[in-house]
């Protein structure tokens, strides 16, 4: 089984150019999945971002996971979207975007959103958060 070190990007820890920066760190460092993670409502700069890291994500052969977003994983062809609960149902996403996509979802702790997840088409599940988080503070924690 081979190991992919997975990075999850959060606008507000690493505002601005820090974002660029530590994701071009964590992909010379080998990270071949990056997860663009960013909350805010202005649209011009996520397209913008997103765009940004597609082009650093392909400079290092990596792919690029929009979070929560399938318009924008649509929008700049990124390699595809992970789903929190309430982001809409994988079958939807895969209709949206297409078989080439990758599509995640977050199950939490629960094993029937999981299999419920992987047969409405996702290409993974993430199960979590397991340690105390400052992106995710409220979030249950799944047991280890």
């Amino acid at each position: 089984m081979k190991t992919l070190l997975y990075a999850i990007t959060d606008s507000e820890l690493l505002p601005d150019q820090m974002l660029f920066d530590g994701v071009r760190a964590a992909l010379e460092g080998g990270c071949r999945l990056v997860q663009y993670r960013d909350k805010s409502s202005d649209k011009r700069r996520r397209i913008a971002d997103a765009e940004h890291l597609l082009q650093l994500c392909r400079e290092h052969d990596a792919k690029l996971i929009i979070n929560d977003d399938i318009e924008l994983a649509k929008t700049i062809q990124a390699d595809g979207v992970h789903l929190g609960q309430d982001d809409g149902s994988p079958l939807r996403a895969r209709d949206f975007l297409g078989n080439d996509f990758i599509i995640g979802v977050t199950c939490h702790a629960s094993l029937t959103l999981a299999q419920q997840a992987l047969a409405d088409s996702a290409n993974y599940i993430v199960f979590g958060r397991f340690f105390p988080s400052k992106t995710k503070p409220l979030a249950p924690p799944a047991p280890l």
